[in-house]
């Protein structure tokens, strides 16, 4: 663009040099030798040229060492709306002095003459004048700029407008809006509005919003829950960090939480960002059985009613059973037992669950928070997959006793259950069918990804090996070996 701007300012110049020597030696007298017209004529033709050429060449000059100049200081484009008023005012100049001196004309009576009717289209245009002058003074003030994300905020009971400024012309200004629609803005609304600009000083910002649990989900669980889906917000996506909960308001209805996190709206806008998060929480609270709260009656004839299941109820032990793959197939009688004596463990924040390659014989089922799965690369752990409530790991080792063959570690305050060989082994004498019930289960788990790639009778085929196999390694492992399995 420089040496575009350079080749351009050197035409220009030799334009402007042409006609200077053509009238200075004489050219306007030879060409009325030559074809009869009137030298003046001519003259005045070089004249305007030489004029018109120098208004352009003055105008490309300004913009060249004054405009470019003070944006590379800055490190910003110059206004357009600036360069176009600076072009204009050098125009006018030139077809003044043009006027003045090449035509004769009386500038004193067509100043006057052009004040009259200045006015008069002044009070026509009383609006379009308004919002020149205030783009003007939004290019002056440069309280944003062009691709900045900006909320204008009008009177108390007013709505509020967003969006990432695409354009600031002399009459109005562009917005997108995060609906990905175009608005278009006069200048005057924006000048006498309050503008918070999201891209400054820094493009990072804190957001916030706030979400009303019930009374008797514990402070330090609801803590929890909404920490993990803000952190698995985060870490579908970069545009998102340092989500954090804490209690902001006790009130009638329950205890609010007010959660916060960073974002960066030029990469993804605040709307979008919320959607996100709330879809996290939305999906987190049905998986650990959260409610938001809802108006209450007092009623002091009875006990307030469990609203939201508490991880110490056999009930809810049982429900969290079941929900997931490998105990679907048992009755709840038959759980009843498991749910007792499996043992809640408790992790903090980057405490691995367990490590790939130790030998264990226990699994884990997440109730709360949400963890990474770490298995070994060529430089180290490499981070493949993320688990939320209602996700298990660690069951081939509880089966089969084989080594762990992935890390998992606690992203956010984390709550599982933890059931070990000892556990199940009441549930295996129980009911003779529970081992084959639990190796199909495995099977169709580490086969699911399969079902759309191959044909059916060939995963058929392979889930009844793979089942085959791993009935035969449980029941070698649970001391069970003299037992014959029934059907794969």
């Amino acid at each position: 663009m420089r040496r575009v701007s350079k080749r351009l300012i050197a035409v220009l110049a030799m334009a402007l040099i042409i006609p200077l020597l053509a009238i200075h030696f004489g050219f306007p007298a030879y060409m009325a030798g030559k074809t009869g017209l009137d030298p003046h004529y001519a003259s005045l033709a070089l004249n305007m040229l030489a004029w018109a050429v120098g208004a352009v060449l003055a105008a490309r000059l300004v913009q060249a060492l004054g405009w470019n100049q003070v944006g590379r200081k800055t490190g910003k484009h110059a206004p357009h709306l600036l360069v176009q008023i600076t072009n204009v005012l050098i125009y006018i100049s030139a077809i003044l002095g043009m006027a003045g001196i090449l035509l004769d004309v009386s500038l004193t009576g067509a100043i006057a003459t052009s004040s009259v009717i200045g006015l008069v289209i002044g009070f026509a245009l009383k609006s379009l004048i308004s919002d020149a002058f205030s783009g003007i003074a939004l290019n002056l003030d440069q309280g944003f700029t062009i691709n900045d994300f900006i909320m204008l905020v009008g009177r108390p009971g007013t709505s509020t407008i967003s969006g990432r400024v695409t354009q600031i012309n002399w009459r109005s200004t562009s917005l997108k809006t995060p609906e990905n629609g175009m608005l278009i803005i006069p200048n005057s609304v924006i000048s006498e509005a309050i503008v918070l600009n999201f891209s400054k000083p820094d493009p990072s910002n804190e957001f916030e919003f706030i979400v009303t649990l019930d009374f008797e989900v514990s402070s330090e669980r609801a803590v929890r829950v909404l920490n993990a889906a803000a952190q698995a917000a985060a870490r579908e996506h970069k545009e998102i960090w340092e989500g954090k909960a804490r209690i902001s308001d006790l009130n009638k209805t329950g205890i609010t939480y007010i959660i916060k996190y960073m974002l960066d709206p030029f990469k993804l806008s605040p709307a979008d960002a919320k959607h996100i998060i709330l879809g996290h929480i939305e999906r987190q609270m049905k998986l650990t059985g959260l409610t938001l709260a809802h108006p209450k009656v007092d009623n002091w004839t009875r006990e307030t009613p469990e609203l939201n299941y508490n991880l110490g109820d056999i009930m809810n032990r049982i429900w969290l059973l079941r929900k997931i793959q490998l105990f679907k197939q048992f009755a709840e009688g038959e759980l009843s037992g498991l749910a007792e004596r499996m043992t809640m463990r408790q992790f903090a924040p980057g405490t691995q669950i367990i490590t790939a390659g130790d030998p264990g014989q226990s699994m884990f089922l997440l109730t709360e928070g949400i963890t990474s799965v770490l298995v070994k690369g060529e430089d180290g752990d490499v981070d493949v997959a993320t688990l939320r409530p209602g996700d298990f790991f660690g069951e081939m080792s509880l089966l089969t006793g084989d080594p762990r063959s992935a890390t998992i570690m606690a992203l956010s305050e984390t709550v599982a259950f933890e059931i070990d060989k000892e556990d199940l082994i009441p549930l295996l004498d129980s009911n003779p069918d529970a081992a084959e019930l639990i190796a199909n289960a495995v099977a169709d788990r580490q086969l699911a990804s399969a079902e759309g790639s191959q044909k059916r009778e060939v995963v058929a085929a392979e889930r009844a090996s793979l089942a085959g196999n791993i009935l035969t390694s449980m029941l070698r492992f649970f001391g069970r070996s003299d037992a014959t399995p029934t059907r794969a």
